[in-house]
């Protein structure tokens, strides 16, 4: 999932010299929301061992500056888990975002039952109203 602010914000920040400082400000402030609502996605899926190590997986990576402009923040699966029953072997152990991408799209042995969207609606408007409130505060509106 990523955090990226609507249209109308970009255009009155870029014509702000503390962009660079107003931007990752905004990002990390609507990042709890979003990691919240993919949590709470996450765990609308059978309530098992496994969902809940997935769910704790997720978390919001640092704000970056984008090359194309604009910045972004990454809120994604991390680590890794040794499964339910396991023996913890190293060859044993599934990364997080590939059991993510199981469950989204679905496997040969698994329905496809997506979330991401559905999360990304859920928190949309709380995002982009965390947002507004900081670029207001921070430029003075």
């Amino acid at each position: 999932m990523d955090l990226i602010w609507p249209d109308d914000i970009t255009a009155q920040m870029q014509q702000m010299a503390n962009l660079d400082s107003i931007a990752p400000e905004m990002l990390k402030a609507a990042a709890p929301i979003a990691v919240d609502a993919l949590r709470q996605r996450v765990g609308q899926h059978r309530s098992n061992k496994a969902n809940k190590h997935l769910a704790d997986s997720i978390q919001a990576k640092k704000p970056k500056k984008r090359k194309s402009g604009g910045y972004a923040m990454d809120v994604a699966f991390v680590g890794y888990d040794t499964g339910h029953g396991a023996s913890g072997r190293q060859k044993d152990r599934v990364a997080q975002n590939q059991k993510a991408v199981a469950l989204e799209y679905g496997t040969s042995k698994q329905a496809a039952t997506p979330f991401m969207d559905k999360a990304a609606n859920d928190c949309k408007d709380a995002v982009g109203a965390v947002m507004q409130d900081v670029f207001n505060r921070r430029s003075g509106k």
